[in-house]
């Protein structure tokens, strides 16, 4: 190894040494945390850097060499960590340019846990271990980046995210527009004085669904809505002569004009108004509805759920849907977080199933019955994103002298009606066949009991692996009581049998995280020819996987990923910063897969809708991936630790 040794502190007396300052500072604007760093922060470690050279297979740092005596940040070539405890290939990790190692070793003045390797000729920027203290209290940037790597990258890569989303932004789009500029017609008014019919007839002329009661001047005394119409007026027997002023909303909410688009919609969702006014200096200039904000995002959430719950038909149903995806789409492109995502998306999907079972269950004879409908997989874990299809069942209860094979064929009918209409209204058919409408997977109480119990049961690993998405199943309509038994049931056989749970833990690190030795990942050539990773399959499976690991041998009854991790991680002991990490790890997956779909528009194949191609991803966004998939790795060798595979 040979090394340059520590750049002068001092002032440079040399353009050589400046050069070489220049060149260290350009260097680490390209890479987290220096690419925001201080400008003072910045010129104090460029003038601080040494270079160290290793050839390939040279070991760097390990735990015998004690405390570090310097933070390691790679220039060129590659370095591979393997910790101390288990160090099989499948725990090795690959750091890239750009990428520091021993910096939980340095904050914490112990040796490494790991031993670093040369895995290729590789320079390392060198920074002295009293430079690296004095540089955390120079720079709140590197202080952060320091103790909540992951969790700093996170934030980053979302930053960026809303950043691009901004630039990509239509002006039709941007909920941060002045009200000014949504107002679209000159507001209809009348004075106080105005008789209550002559103003109700220049709101059904106008086509309007509120009238501006107003002073001279433009000073806004009031507003008449059809809420106030149907309430004061016509329940209240209100003469049509009387003054409208009697019958109005005085002194309603107003916004002024430079407030933003957000600030309306936040104050229609608190009040549960439909229509704000808009005044400049006290002096009304117009009004702005719900529709407008909704023709400006083309959805939102309260207008979808109201869509939903009041759809007469499919036809309804299919346009909210279709708002559904918008949503999903327009809230990703703002940065919204994954775990709030995938929750409104899973939430609506809920509210549209259950308002197409309400629709189906009337046309069909099911009186009498006791049944719920469950959802399996992601719609189980409320983890959809915008490109699902289904996976759902049902669970009955047959009542006194009905046998189940009777109540079955009653119920399938129904079923297969509603699968039906959730594939019109854009959910496409489990291709499994795992839908409530297949005779297998409509079954009474006792008949899933059995079937859980056959899985749990059953050493065959491939029965099992097909089994596990109904091991996440939610009750989303019906009978409560009857999937609380279900699972009661399920989790005390669960600990009953540590051989399946073993069995299972062994299927969640079959599948290694695509970590590569040499390049950063291991990834499968698409038909286009580009080299993808499949964030599902090989990124979010593995959390997905370990989490109902945990929860089934803790007694976690929550189905959800993060909440899993959460909750059996702390019955479980482990760490909370090792939970945090892995659940940000898991939720940075989740909404890398989703920025992926939007991107795709909803042309694409669903399997392609998860793949990325990890060489256009933006700098921050790849080491967060790798960083994450890191994460993945250490929750799996928690559990083969647990499981003692």
């Amino acid at each position: 190894m040979a090394d340059t040794g520590k750049m002068d502190a001092t002032p440079a007396t040399s353009a050589a040494v400046e050069a070489l300052a220049r060149a260290a500072a350009e260097f680490l604007r390209r890479y987290p945390p220096f690419d925001a760093m201080e400008p003072e922060a910045l010129s104090f470690i460029g003038e601080r850097l040494g270079v160290s050279y290793h050839a390939a297979g040279a070991r760097i740092l390990a735990p015998e060499d004690g405390e570090p005596q310097c933070l390691n940040i790679v220039k060129s070539g590659l370095v591979r960590l393997v910790p101390e405890e288990g160090g099989a290939a499948g725990a090795e990790v690959t750091l890239a340019p750009g990428e520091c190692f021993s910096v939980g070793a340095l904050l914490e003045g112990r040796a490494t846990g790991s031993v670093y390797t040369a895995a290729a000729d590789t320079f390392c920027y060198r920074l002295a271990a009293p430079d690296f203290h004095e540089l955390l209290g120079l720079s709140a940037r590197f202080r952060e980046f320091s103790t909540r790597y992951l969790a700093s990258l996170l934030r980053e890569s979302r930053r960026l995210n809303r950043m691009h989303a901004a630039s990509r932004a239509t002006e039709e789009q941007a909920m941060g527009r002045a009200l000014r500029s949504i107002i679209r017609h000159t507001p209809i008014t009348c004075a106080p004085q105005t008789p209550t019919g002559e103003a109700l007839r220049l709101m059904r002329d106008a086509g309007i669904g509120s009238i501006l009661v107003t002073r001279p001047g433009g000073v806004l005394a009031g507003i008449l809505t059809r809420h106030d119409v149907l309430d004061r007026v016509a329940l209240a027997g209100c003469r049509l002569e009387e003054p409208v002023a009697g019958v109005m909303t005085p002194s309603p909410r107003t916004l002024p004009a430079e407030a933003n688009a957000y600030e309306a919609a936040l104050l229609i969702a608190r009040h549960g108004i439909r229509h704000v006014p808009v005044v400049d200096g006290g002096r009304l200039i117009g009004v702005v509805t719900e529709r407008d904000l909704f023709a400006l995002q083309r959805v939102g959430l309260r207008s979808i759920q109201r869509a939903i719950a009041s759809a007469p038909g499919l036809e309804e149903l299919v346009q909210a849907a279709r708002d559904i995806r918008a949503l999903a789409r327009a809230l990703a492109e703002e940065g919204a977080a994954a775990e709030p995502l995938i929750l409104i998306i899973s939430t609506l999907n809920d509210a549209l199933t259950r308002r197409v079972l309400d629709l189906e269950q009337a046309r069909h004879d099911l009186a009498g019955a006791a049944w719920g409908w469950l959802g399996f997989g992601s719609e189980g874990r409320y983890e959809q994103t915008i490109s699902t299809d289904q996976d759902n069942g049902l669970i009955f209860a047959a009542g006194e002298g009905e046998p189940a094979e009777a109540l079955r064929e009653r119920l399938l009918p129904c079923a297969r009606a509603v699968n039906r209409a959730l594939e019109a209204c854009g959910y496409p058919r489990c291709e499994g066949g795992i839908m409530a409408g297949n005779p297998k997977w409509c079954l009474s109480l006792k008949e899933w009991g059995e079937r859980f119990d056959s899985w749990i049961a059953d050493t065959d690993p491939r029965a099992l692996l097909n089994a596990v998405i109904f091991f996440d199943f939610r009750l989303l309509h019906g009978r409560e009581d009857l999937a609380e038994r279900l699972r009661e049931r399920l989790l005390a056989r669960a600990a009953a049998t540590p051989r399946f749970l073993r069995q299972m833990a062994a299927e969640a690190i079959a599948v290694r995280p695509p970590l590569g030795l040499i390049s950063d990942f291991v990834t499968e050539r698409a038909e286009d020819g580009r080299e993808t990773l499949d964030l599902k399959r090989f990124g979010a499976r593995l959390f997905v996987d370990a989490a109902r690991v945990i929860a089934l041998a803790n007694g976690v009854a929550h189905t959800a990923t993060a909440e899993r991790l959460r909750q059996g991680g702390a019955r479980g002991g482990a760490r909370p910063e090792e939970t945090a990490a892995a659940v940000e790890g898991f939720l940075f997956i989740q909404m890398l897969r989703l920025r992926r779909q939007v991107a795709a528009g909803a042309g694409l194949a669903r399997a392609a809708a998860n793949r990325v191609v990890p060489e256009e991803l933006n700098e921050v966004d790849r080491r967060t991936l790798k960083e994450c998939l890191r994460q993945a790795r250490r929750l799996q060798a928690r559990l083969a630790l647990d499981h003692r595979l």
